[in-house]
């Protein structure tokens, strides 16, 4: 262990010469400042305080390498760390929403890396259970999450735990009060932290595309690519992908060796193969994004949309498929790329506007209310002014922004005297007099 608290020290020494603003989530907070070890003493007072034994790494770091952050843009003192830093010792106990915490930090974790979506639910239901006291919901939070640290804060609600007690003990887990926890691969606290100073060193983590610190597997490319060669189960094989999608650059020789495999792989595994291949060296997906487009068009127009450069390139495909798009999701990446691909995109959106589906109709007036000769398609409007979903009325009045025609007027009517009692917060009126404004006109003059 004294060699990887020497190659920490050693790291966190030159740190910021990777990441001199600050690019990393959370860099600008703890501004990679940490301040000075704590005392064996106050370790061992902090574990008899909570009846609890501090696994030996996270005791190695607090008493080798330091302890909080005197800074005051640090968020809660926190000492340089994934996110917003680690807290310093005892503070943020309360994250968790358990109170009497002294006891419930030596209970035992209930928590599993292999736990389902479905188990997750079924241990957790107790909490939000309808008509609870206070005293019963607290002491079922406690249970719920004992045997846990919080070390440190993501935002949106997230908190970065260790784990204290059973099986995982030592390992690091991400607690969101809205999900399932999430483990990090890593087997201790120190491997967890050098990896995140390994990944800003080499750039994957200052990268546009960087992601969330440990969500998916460490490694360098080469021993994650090795890793998904030499195992033939498909779960294993996505989580080895997962990892390399996260990488900031792969070398060319990969980038060939992926391309041999894409044709041999299973389809989940082909679609991981895929992404990869198209951040990387978009051209040289194209071959098999056209052939994916018969099978899995969402996932094609994905990739387009988040790393293809010559959208115009796809109209052909655009215009062959636009009656097959059905699927809101894989409708709305559609519609992303037709307003890259060309200015005059309106008639490839008229199967949208007639779509049965309110969010396709939704998603196709929008778009139609960015183009440039928008005033052409007042009739498509119109419709979507007396369309019965509320949203696609909504969409619609947003997009008429700037086109003054007075065979609107009838309709604005028509649209006030349906939705003006609707609720005091309504969006359709509001926007309704943006329209009208623009006419010269108030609300009024409908009546």
């Amino acid at each position: 262990m004294n060699t990887q608290i020497n190659r920490i020290k050693d790291k966190l020494a030159t740190i910021k010469e990777y990441d001199k603003d600050y690019n990393v989530f959370g860099a600008d907070s703890h501004e990679y400042t940490i301040g000075k070890v704590v005392s064996e003493q106050e370790i061992k007072d902090f574990e008899q305080t909570y009846n609890i034994n501090l696994p030996e790494a996270y005791v190695a770091f607090l008493t080798q390498i330091g302890n909080a952050n005197t800074s005051e843009e640090a968020y809660a003192n926190s000492a340089a760390g994934p996110y917003y830093g680690i807290y310093p010792l005892g503070e943020g106990l309360d994250d968790l929403g358990v109170e009497d915490v002294e006891r419930f930090t030596s209970y035992p974790c209930l928590l599993r890396s292999d736990m389902t979506e479905e188990q997750w639910i079924a241990l957790s239901k107790s909490t939000r259970e309808e008509g609870i006291s206070d005293e019963v919901y607290y002491k079922r939070m406690g249970n719920l999450f004992g045997g846990l640290l919080p070390i440190g804060t993501q935002g949106c609600a997230i908190t970065t735990c260790l784990i204290l007690t059973g099986e995982y003990k030592e390992r690091i887990v991400y607690l969101n009060e809205d999900y399932q926890p999430i483990f990090a691969h890593e087997d201790s606290f120190l491997d967890w932290y050098e990896r995140w100073l390994d990944e800003i060193i080499s750039g994957d983590l200052v990268s546009d595309n960087a992601g969330w610190f440990g969500y998916s597997i460490g490694g360098s490319s080469e021993s994650l690519w090795e890793s998904y060669r030499h195992t033939s189960q498909e779960a294993q094989q996505l989580t080895f992908l997962e990892g390399l999608l996260k990488k900031k650059e792969l070398t060319s020789q990969l980038i060939e060796e992926i391309i041999q495999e894409i044709p041999k792989a299973t389809e989940l595994v082909k679609e991981s193969l895929l992404t990869i291949l198209s951040k990387n060296a978009f051209d040289k997906a194209i071959p098999f994004l056209e052939e994916q487009a018969n099978t899995n068009l969402l996932h094609v127009l994905q990739m387009i949309h988040w790393y293809g450069k010559d959208k115009a390139y796809w109209l052909p495909l655009l215009k062959a498929k636009n009656k097959e798009v059905m699927d809101p999701e894989t409708y709305r990446f559609y519609s992303y790329i037709l307003v890259s691909a060309t200015s005059d995109f309106g008639p490839l959106l008229t199967v949208g506007l007639a779509s049965d589906n309110a969010e396709n109709r939704g998603q196709a007036i929008y778009t139609l209310g960015q183009l440039n000769n928008k005033q052409q398609y007042v009739s498509s409007f119109i419709n979507g002014l007396r369309d019965s979903n509320e949203r696609v009325v909504l969409n619609t009045l947003q997009a008429l922004s700037t086109v003054l025609d007075e065979q609107l007027l009838p309709v604005y009517k028509e649209v006030y005297q349906k939705y003006k009692e609707s609720s005091e917060d309504n969006y359709i009126v509001t926007n309704l007099k943006h329209r009208l404004g623009e006419l010269g006109m108030e609300i009024e003059d409908l009546n």
